[in-house]
């Protein structure tokens, strides 16, 4: 698990220092860097060579040129990222001056420690996730991809599209997940069932129907109509809406993610609604009390109130969650990250002005107050 990271020098972030814990949320207005956060995680990762630089562009993420991805106001020539774990602290720096600023790729100045085995941090293994904005919505082919899929265990592998989701519910859809992510006690375990089970939270009755096509998949939907009564007949991904089909890369992951697994979400609740919301932050947040690390990036306070929901209930404990809130130092334009700690039965004290305050505002309004 990625217990802090630092980052210097990096697009808005001046010196930002998060400490992350089994779910991590990323929230604030438009503009205030959590992507950047994100970002930088992706970067490293998508870099092959990190004792030699890091790429600016990749299969995860493209940033552009150097100039894009240096804060503007830095004192000094370089980027930093830190990251500790449980076990190891690593530490990359990489030039950033006017002599390489419309380059794409950022020279390695320093490596701490200089030999390190990627294969023993979390960040850099198959157990990995990355579910992005970007993810499809409804569509009529899934990517088929067995080297991806089956065997570095992703269900994305350009910008987070999720692209892979069928081939990897398909593949794995017989695996056997941990009891305690069960929708219901004594259902089956199997991954295909539980991620129906889930998937009937944000539209009832739903059936999952996933079809090899040669080099593609398709997903086509049902729903039962009671006890006894034939199924719908099936329709096709379009004709169900975008919800369906945003949550459902997010419920597999969840599901079968290994404990110590790294998971990034982007706003998980994209078009479903605040109930659907709240039962798959319930989800997560099992998933997390299991040994999954979250960091997910959010603008929904149904997202925020089922983490300190899930911590009433003791889900998860309160040190099981790290929420921050994003602003930023208009005189610097750098990042400010503001911490809320989560206390005993899922308050959070103080909260800043523009934290989901804006029902509050409303209301006062509509109140005359």
């Amino acid at each position: 698990m990625i217990t802090k990271l630092i980052i210097e020098n990096f697009k808005s972030h001046s010196n930002t220092e998060l400490n992350l814990s089994k779910i991590n949320i990323l929230t604030g207005l438009n503009g205030m860097g959590k992507s950047s956060v994100i970002q930088a995680l992706l970067l490293l990762r998508q870099s092959s060579k990190l004792s030699q630089g890091l790429e600016l562009n990749g299969d995860l993420c493209s940033v552009g040129i150097v100039e894009d991805a240096v804060y503007q106001s830095a004192n000094d020539d370089f980027i930093r990222f830190s990251i500790s774990s449980d076990h190891t602290n690593l530490n990359f720096k990489f030039l950033a001056n006017p002599s390489n600023i419309n380059d794409t790729f950022l020279k390695t100045l320093e490596l701490n420690p200089s030999k390190f085995d990627d294969s023993n941090f979390k960040l850099f293994e198959n157990n990995f996730q990355y579910i992005s904005a970007y993810r499809n919505g409804p569509i009529d082919n899934y990517t088929k991809h067995t080297s991806v899929v089956e065997y570095e265990n992703q269900i994305s592998k350009i910008e987070g599209k999720c692209e892979f989701v069928a081939h990897y519910l398909d593949f794995f859809g017989k695996s056997i997940i941990s009891d305690s992510l069960k929708r219901n006690e004594n259902d089956d375990a199997t991954l295909i069932f539980q991620v129906e089970q889930w998937m009937r939270d944000i539209s009832p009755n739903i059936n999952i129907k996933i079809k090899s096509s040669g080099l593609n998949y398709k997903i086509d939907y049902s729903f039962d109509r009671g006890q006894g009564q034939t199924p719908t007949l099936d329709f096709k991904a379009k004709n169900i809406g975008f919800g369906v089909s945003y949550v459902l890369p997010i419920i597999v992951a969840a599901l079968h993610s290994k404990p110590e697994s790294i998971v990034i979400i982007e706003n998980p609740e994209a078009h479903i609604h605040p109930g659907a919301q709240a039962k798959l932050m319930e989800l997560i947040c099992k998933s997390a009390k299991n040994g999954v690390q979250f960091i997910i990036e959010t603008h929904s306070d149904h997202i925020i109130n089922g983490i300190l929901v899930a911590t009433k209930k003791d889900i998860i404990s309160k040190d099981d969650s790290s929420i921050y809130y994003f602003d930023r130092n208009e005189q610097k334009h750098a990042t400010e990250a503001i911490h809320l700690p989560v206390l005993e039965g899922g308050k959070i004290q103080r909260p800043p002005k523009g934290f989901f305050d804006q029902l509050d505002i409303d209301m006062d309004t509509l109140m005359g107050f």
